[in-house]
């Protein structure tokens, strides 16, 4: 039966006006940019849900329809294992940012150039990892690719959360202590202290990364709008890098976006289906 221009009519506004929820895991990349969605959702007429999870239970809720997208998925590389699980029940609504990478980090002072460096100064680390938290497929790379190729078995990879980890690094580089970390880009700490990440000759962790959102089963039928603005929606690592910079600095999540949506209206408008402008 076709529909009615009013019918139509009717069935975007019920869009408009329902509720969407986007997962993110506590990474600070997935913070900032879940909070650009959110205020660019709202100003489109949405009510928006931000649950923090982790990245398992995001992709099974997501694929299950508890969560309608997250903009948070590291492909090929870092969730490839989950993508491979559920990747089939999710639809791959496009790139959002470019040029992430994961890896090992350590302070720019720090001889050790490579991984395989580790051993040689093995006493300066206390034979020890700093990492994220449990849940993270980058940890479940270093404890099952990356110690055994390099033979840093015998050094423990400590499990904690992002903030504890770059708590931990600050108060190293504080005191010029050696520290290496489980790190990625984009992060804020990049921008607040001088860092390499150590070479990887292997490429145990894989080469470059993109971030990628990601919808529920049947998002592009019954949320169309959303899967396209999510579809259009790209950031840059200066844009990215400013939120997180703001967020780090004490300002709330969603005040760093609103602020940024406000002071890039070119950007955010062309990300809204329909030629409809958002920011003026």
């Amino acid at each position: 039966m076709l529909q009615s221009p009013q019918q139509t009519s009717q069935d975007e506004s019920v869009e408009q006006k329902g509720k969407v929820k986007i997962g993110y895991v506590q990474w600070a990349s997935a913070e900032a940019s879940t909070y650009v969605v959110r205020e660019v959702l709202e100003r489109m007429g949405y009510e928006v849900e931000t649950p923090v999870t982790q990245s398992g239970p995001m992709f099974q809720g997501t694929a299950n329809g508890e969560l309608d997208a997250f903009v948070c998925a590291w492909l090929p590389n870092t969730d490839k294992t989950r993508w491979e699980e559920y990747g089939d029940e999710l639809v791959d609504l496009g790139s959002n940012y470019d040029s992430a990478q994961i890896g090992l980090v350590v302070p720019e002072y720090v001889k050790a150039d490579t991984i395989p460096e580790l051993k040689k100064y093995a006493d300066k680390f206390n034979k020890a990892i700093v990492g994220i938290d449990p849940g993270a497929t980058e940890m479940t790379v270093i404890e099952n690719k990356t110690m055994p190729k390099y033979g840093l078995k015998d050094w423990e990879l400590t499990s904690s959360s992002g903030p504890a980890m770059t708590a931990e690094l600050g108060k190293a580089i504080k005191n010029d202590e050696w520290i290496v970390v489980a790190g990625w880009k984009p992060h804020w700490k990049w921008s607040k202290w001088d860092l390499k990440f150590l070479e990887d000759p292997e490429l145990t962790m894989g080469e470059g990364e993109y971030i990628k959102s990601i919808g529920r089963p049947e998002i592009k039928e019954d949320m169309p709008t959303v899967a396209k603005f999510l579809q259009n929606y790209k950031l840059t690592t200066e844009q990215l890098g400013s939120i997180m910079l703001k967020i780090q600095n004490g300002m709330e999540p969603k005040k760093a976006a609103e602020e940024f949506v406000s002071n890039n209206p070119e950007a955010v408008n062309s990300w809204v289906p329909g030629d409809k402008e958002v920011v003026k």
